[in-house]
């Protein structure tokens, strides 16, 4: 923990202490917090009076302590209030919950709803450093093994190819780069990766979206379709007429089974899901922004990315302008699209209708069918860029001379 010193900030004019904060509701459990905040050396607001209900007043998105510890014995509504205060919060900080019930039931509810443990009154000292301890063990441990990327793509307007571009992103860095890559489909209805690609939507996805608590390896494994040996592919096709309830912490959940086995995660977000996805883009690496180079194009993109401070995102945010080409109608200029945005173009990835033809026709990605075209090489630059990728130095013709230079001598 750190010292006090550094212990407080103060965002959107509330005061928090950074490392730990406990939201508890009666004067023995306020007194057990007080002794063991002390001991740590924080700041005695680190324990405030009123419980989660006092954690949500006070805590906002952005402005979250590492560990929140929150007391749920006098809520109306715990679960609900729970899941309120996991998505303020967000996925890199931690949250104890405490309460009078010791059934089993309880805490798994409280676990499956995204809290990190569950303690049962009474408190004491012991129980409260060792959960605190365990958060930091966890905490130091998911730093040392965690290597994998997190890459949410969003198409800012419909027919921008964002669904074509994550699907081609992640078979490059899959079968390219031969790094382990999962693709995940978000849109159950329409969406086409397991079309591009020509393989068959895996049973399962639609049920671990609805039901996160039977998700395990064994369960993932019979969702997942293999489109190659490092591309693991998560989608469906489901009935227009049905709507599927996408429980709100399945992704997440989802996110950490896959992220044991596949250290690339590709996900193609429809921007109709964004407003409920804040947990998601929170936790995420980079998030693309596909746009086309249109005026409304413009807006969205500018709309989707001042969102993205309101939804917590830390990570990178790349804008891509797609399908750039003179024989595209109701395009400004790169030079005026430029100039409305608030940021700068990271890249222009050009239209080529007679390649995406025969990629459509026949589910390949676009490297197998033009390995050389000028798409595909903005496509490798910009997955070497989510990666991390550097390509082998390949030997040129004067090491090569030199070799041969040295065995002449040698002899």
């Amino acid at each position: 923990m750190a010292n006090a010193a550094s212990n407080l900030s103060t965002l959107f004019g509330t005061q928090v202490c950074e490392e730990l904060m406990a939201f508890v509701d009666d004067e023995q459990t306020l007194s057990v917090c007080r002794q063991a905040v002390a001991e740590k050396s924080l700041p005695a607001d680190a324990v405030q009076d009123g419980g989660i209900t006092e954690a949500l007043n006070r805590i906002e998105p952005g402005n979250s302590p590492k560990v929140v510890f929150a007391d749920i014995s006098r809520s109306l509504d715990p679960e609900g209030d729970v899941t309120r205060l996991v998505r303020k919060m967000g996925p890199t900080n931690s949250l104890i919950i405490l309460g009078t019930s010791n059934d089993v039931t309880v805490f798994r509810k409280m676990i499956s709803l995204g809290a990190h443990d569950y303690l049962v009154k009474p408190l004491t000292t012991e129980l409260f450093n060792d959960a605190i301890e365990n958060v930091d063990r966890q905490s130091s441990s998911h730093q040392i093994t965690k290597s994998g990327r997190l890459t949410v793509v969003i198409g800012v307007r419909g027919g921008a190819g964002a669904s074509t571009i994550a699907t081609n992103l992640a078979w490059i860095i899959a079968n390219e780069e031969n790094l382990n890559t999962a693709l995940l489909d978000l849109d159950l209805h329409f969406g086409t990766t397991t079309l591009s690609l020509d393989v068959e939507s895996g049973g399962g996805f639609r049920e671990a979206l609805e039901n996160p608590h039977r998700l395990d390896k064994l369960f993932l494994d019979s969702a997942i379709v293999k489109a190659s040996d490092k591309l693991a592919v998560l989608g469906t096709e489901e009935p227009i007429e049905e709507f599927v309830d996408v429980n709100p912490d399945s992704i997440d959940t989802l996110i950490g089974e896959i992220s044991q086995d596949y250290n690339q995660i590709i996900i193609d977000l429809p921007r109709h899901l964004l407003p409920t996805q804040g947990s998601l883009l929170a936790s995420a690496d980079t998030v693309l922004l596909v746009s086309d180079q249109t005026l409304a194009g413009i807006r969205d993109i500018n709309r989707i990315t001042q969102a993205m401070t309101s939804l917590s995102t830390k990570g990178r945010i790349i804008k891509v302008i797609s399908r750039v080409g003179n024989e595209r109608a109701a395009q400004v200029t790169k030079a005026d699209f430029q100039k409305a945005l608030e940021d700068p173009v990271d890249y222009f990835i050009p239209e080529d209708a007679k390649t995406l033809t025969v990629c459509a026709n026949a589910g390949k990605s676009i490297p197998t069918v033009s390995a050389k075209a000028p798409i595909t090489k903005v496509l490798r630059e910009l997955a070497a860029d989510l990666s991390d990728f550097e390509e082998p130095k390949k030997k040129g013709l004067f090491g090569l001379f030199s070799k041969s230079a040295k065995k002449t001598e040698d002899k």
